[in-house]
């Protein structure tokens, strides 16, 4: 009997010693690497139309970048983190190389929303940063790219991400990808700014020429990208160009609201990001802290903020001349910083 239970006891030590080692792999991190010029290049956010979302990375130096255990990470819009793709043992990406990992090829772990705040992160195998894409910083709250579009890098690698009608997964996004260049936006300004409604921003052309915007941008209160003028997008000479609150996108105006009774900045912005013009109504002491009382309150009268004369003249208090000549409105207070 006791030889029984004695054996039997040896049998149970046993098997949960090779149960201890079938359950306790070695799952030690690698260690970080050297990832300089390795970037987000290009994103694909899912829609109703299509279940092909994907993240590209980029190697932009001129050495090999070791990945394993690097991953891409996504944080939605209630701030929850999901892991969708860690690089194995022995992954590379090569100088000037490109990698796409796509739910297509059941690589991501999740979808990636065309529509709502999201962000993805590119991070080390520690969990430290190596480069991050927010979708509302980057291209507005609200902005989402096309079926057959994404989110991409112009130019390639390097450059400030933008919304691009032709995705090139895989490939250079300047070979194919929308080209945006600076113009000469000399004679291009913010003219007239309405908080009551209808709620607008109106851009002017004092120039003899006509301008070509495509990828002119509007920033509101330091913060958010709330506009980038869509690709063929241009403004006579002498013209105007009305942009109407909370659009559902850029075709319809900008993606955020405009109040007459707070205080707000609104930046005018060349494609890469370069000061055309700006706007600010202050505080009532003079500060800048945006979304505070305003110096100057539009909503009392029910008035906007415009230029007088049109585009060269100073910003005042004056009735809504919403996509004409701000000259001979009803003119009150005036603005200035």
């Amino acid at each position: 009997m006791m030889n029984k239970f004695f054996m039997a006891a040896l049998a149970s030590i046993a098997l949960l010693a090779a149960c201890k080692d079938d359950e306790e792999p070695n799952t030690e991190k690698p260690e970080d690497g050297n990832y300089t010029g390795l970037v987000l290049n290009e994103i694909c956010g899912g829609d109703s139309n299509s279940d092909d979302d994907w993240v590209e990375i980029y190697n932009t130096s001129s050495v090999a970048i070791n990945l394993q255990g690097v991953t891409i990470t996504k944080i939605d819009e209630d701030g929850i983190s999901e892991k969708l793709y860690t690089y194995p043992e022995g992954a590379t990406l090569a100088a000037g190389a490109y990698d796409v990992k796509s739910r297509t090829s059941n690589e991501l772990a999740a979808k990636i929303s065309n529509s709502k705040q999201v962000s993805i992160v590119l991070e080390m195998p520690s969990g430290t940063q190596i480069d991050i894409f927010d979708k509302d910083t980057e291209v507005g709250e609200n902005g989402s790219h096309s079926l057959g579009g994404s989110y991409a890098r112009i130019p390639d690698g390097t450059g400030k991400w933008t919304i691009v009608s032709k995705a090139t997964k895989g490939a250079a996004n300047s070979d194919e990808a929308p080209e945006v260049t600076e113009g000469d936006y000399s004679g291009l300004v913010l003219n007239e700014l309405n908080g009551n409604d209808p709620k607008y921003i109106e851009l002017y052309n004092f120039s003899d020429k006509e301008i070509d915007l495509t990828g002119v941008q509007l920033k509101k209160d330091d913060d958010k990208i709330v506009y980038i003028a869509p690709e063929g997008t241009t403004l006579a000479a002498h013209g105007y160009l009305v942009l109407y609150a909370d659009a559902a996108n850029y075709e319809e105006g900008f993606t955020s609201g405009l109040s007459a009774k707070k205080a707000v900045k609104i930046e005018l912005l060349s494609p890469k990001g370069e000061l055309i013009d700006v706007f600010k109504n202050l505080t009532i002491d003079g500060t800048e802290e945006w979304g505070e009382d305003p110096k100057y309150n539009g909503d009392d009268a029910g008035q906007a903020y415009g230029r007088q004369p049109d585009g060269t003249g100073k910003w005042y208090l004056i009735d809504s001349t919403e996509g004409s000549s701000n000259d001979e409105a009803a003119k009150g207070e005036e603005i200035s910083w």
